[in-house]
């Protein structure tokens, strides 16, 4: 790869055509997935060949001003720019204008103008807008917006169904001269239009990286474009929970949908492995880590082996309270103190001022508030703390470690286990434990200084390993390998359960068996080898448990027999709910599901666990 005199790099990696980043919205301030998809986009920009489009689709920031804020703070370079769905609408407008109109788009076309009885609302924002209300004067009607001419641009009223009434929802486009184009009864029909826009003919190439726009995208399907999401978060609620707990809230909302899209990225091969586990892989996943500019920092340079630093937001979820604790216990116990900076903004500046305050901490812990960026504070500071609940993988964790600044993290999902090796580039200590913190940082402190030289080298070395070079290689094999699994063809398959069974054992474990006839294009599958999975749908949900087949015989008569095994977690983790079982068929990219039969009895048999844990049956 060759380097132009710019510090651009010359080579093209990543594969041709168009390349965007997704997100909602971007604020001009912003914390850390925010920071890695900006990080990324100015990699693919520098390293990988191609300019990287970054796509928002609210209409209610001042992207002119961020673009600007952005561009100075170094967060856009020449490859990378933003783009804003409202901002191209006119034009999307006269493209569709001039490919035809459609007679349907009058249908519940009453834009506020014709409403001289209604009382309206002016909402702020960057275009202007007008917003009608029901009776409560809370509930929304219709929204109009403008183009900076006044003209009408977009009517969308939400009571399409009965006027006056929340319901049914229609959105008009309309041309420059306020003649209606094109309409559409849900949001992400306008969405699409800007796509196909933006893509027209050329290959696109879409990196997702927020949970509303991947549910959108999920429902893209182009044959020239490829939709990747990327995880940046853990998808598990509680932080002690097996693989089958509880989602959070965004996990819920994208998780079922992940098999929708061309590729799933996983931060860490631990998260990928505990997705597989409660919904087995069907082939559409990859493990490619968040990546840093590796600078150079030289790990030996001097600095004070006492001073420590954190860099997070301040919230419930970073635990910077841990740290401080840690940080006052160590002092306790030190003849000379340990200083920790953090740096961040957030909720709970006021209660961890007070929080130093009572401690007696203040000469010791500072709270530096927001910076632009914490990476060039790394340089200067012995170690890190890591204290968080939950991460994927933490751009900081890698920020320290490529300055040579030692991390000392809680042992959490995911992240620090696939990055440090305990002893040798960083150390890991039990999760939530604060009187282990404390002591791993006396022991740091109280090192020889060759020790530290030595974690410090390690530390960079390892970091090296995820520099921005390597990593866009490794998007750019992703894309690649994904683009070739979406060519594959998707010829008919005929799926039969021929007989099936279902057995609880004693352990908790629930054992499906079936017997299943398949054929391609009418014929026996002889040579073909299709996956077979069995999920578990639980009823009023999107959530649903999947294995992979564990047991699989060719029969004489040509059917196949198969064993599924939901262990005993995920079994725990049905509480109060009806579960349907779903044979699912795959076969290249070929997806049949058949819901799985249950011979019936003259009447009702229930299997059920005593008060002592014996099997019983009871029949009605």
């Amino acid at each position: 790869m060759s380097e132009a005199a710019d510090g651009v790099h010359t080579a093209t990696v990543l594969p041709a055509g168009r390349h965007f980043a997704v997100t909602w919205s971007l604020p001009a301030e912003f914390a850390g997935r925010t920071n890695a998809m900006l990080h990324r986009s100015r990699a693919f920009a520098k390293y990988g060949g191609h300019p990287v489009d970054i796509l928002t689709f609210d209409s209610f920031r001042d992207y002119p001003t961020i673009r600007r804020v952005l561009t100075e703070r170094g967060f856009l370079n020449e490859g990378t720019r933003v783009l804003n769905m409202w901002e191209d609408l006119p034009a999307v407008a006269e493209a569709v204008n001039e490919r035809g109109g459609d007679a349907t788009v009058y249908e519940h076309f009453a834009p506020l103008s014709t409403r001289s009885s209604i009382v309206v609302e002016r909402l702020e924002g960057p275009h202007p807008r007008l917003a009608r209300y029901a009776e409560d004067g809370k509930t929304l009607l219709q929204m109009d917006h403008f183009r900076p001419d006044g003209t009408l641009l977009l009517s969308d009223r939400h009571d399409a169904k009965r006027e006056g009434f929340h319901g049914g929802r229609v959105l008009t486009l309309c041309d420059s001269r306020e003649r209606p184009v094109r309409r559409w009864t849900s949001a992400w029909g306008l969405y699409r239009a800007w796509i196909e826009y933006l893509t027209s003919t050329d290959p696109a190439w879409f990196v997702v990286d927020n949970k509303d726009t991947a549910r959108f995208m999920a429902s893209v399907e182009r044959d020239n474009a490829l939709v990747l999401y990327q995880i940046h978060e853990s998808h598990l609620a509680s932080p002690s929970g097996s693989f089958a707990a509880e989602l959070t809230q965004s996990a819920t909302e994208v998780l079922p949908r992940l098999d929708r899209l061309d590729g799933v990225i996983f931060l860490t091969e631990q998260q990928e492995r505990d997705v597989h586990l409660r919904q087995a892989d069907v082939g559409n996943s990859y493990v490619v880590p968040n990546s840093r500019e590796i600078g150079g920092t030289d790990p030996g340079v001097a600095r004070n082996p006492r001073r420590g630093m954190q860099a997070a937001s301040l919230n419930h979820r970073k635990r910077i309270d841990h740290a401080i604790r840690a940080v006052h216990q160590a002092n306790e116990r030190l003849s000379e103190p340990v200083t920790l900076d953090v740096f961040g903004g957030g909720s709970q500046l006021e209660a961890l001022n007070e929080l130093i305050t009572s401690l007696g901490s203040d000469s010791t812990v500072s709270l530096k508030g927001h910076v632009t960026s914490a990476q060039q504070f790394f340089s200067s500071a012995s170690f890190s703390l890591l204290t968080s609940t939950s991460e994927a993988l933490p751009l900081a964790l890698l920020e320290s470690m490529a300055a040579g600044c030692i991390p000392i993290t809680y042992d959490i999902r995911y992240g620090p286990a696939s990055v440090i090796t305990h002893g040798v580039n960083g150390f890991i200590v039990e999760q939530g434990n604060v009187d282990a913190l404390a002591k791993c940082i006396e022991e740091l402190v109280t090192m020889p200084k060759a020790r530290l030289a030595e974690l410090r080298a390690a530390a960079r070395a390892r970091a090296m390993e995820y520099s921005d070079a390597n990593v866009v290689q490794k998007w750019a094999d992703t894309m690649r390998d994904a683009v070739n699994r979406k060519r594959m063809p998707s010829p008919p398959v005929e799926v039969r359960i021929v007989d099936s069974s279902c057995t609880f054992r004693a352990a908790g474990s629930l054992e499906i068996e079936l017997e299943v006839q398949t054929k391609v294009e009418s014929k026996p599958l002889d040579s073909y080898l299709p996956a077979f999975y069995c999920s578990m749908k639980i009823r009023s949900r999107e959530a649903f448990f999947r294995v992979a087949s564990s047991k699989r015989e060719e029969r004489a008569d040509g059917s196949i027999s198969l064993m599924f095994v939901f262990p005993v977690e995920m079994m725990q983790a049905l509480k109060e709910c009806t579960a349907d079982l779903m044979l699912e068929t795959r076969y290249m990219k070929t997806t049949v599901v058949t819901r799985v039969p249950l011979a019936g009895l003259s009447g009702t048999a229930t299997a059920y666990s005593t008060t002592l844990g014996n099997l019983s049956i009871s029949f009605q």
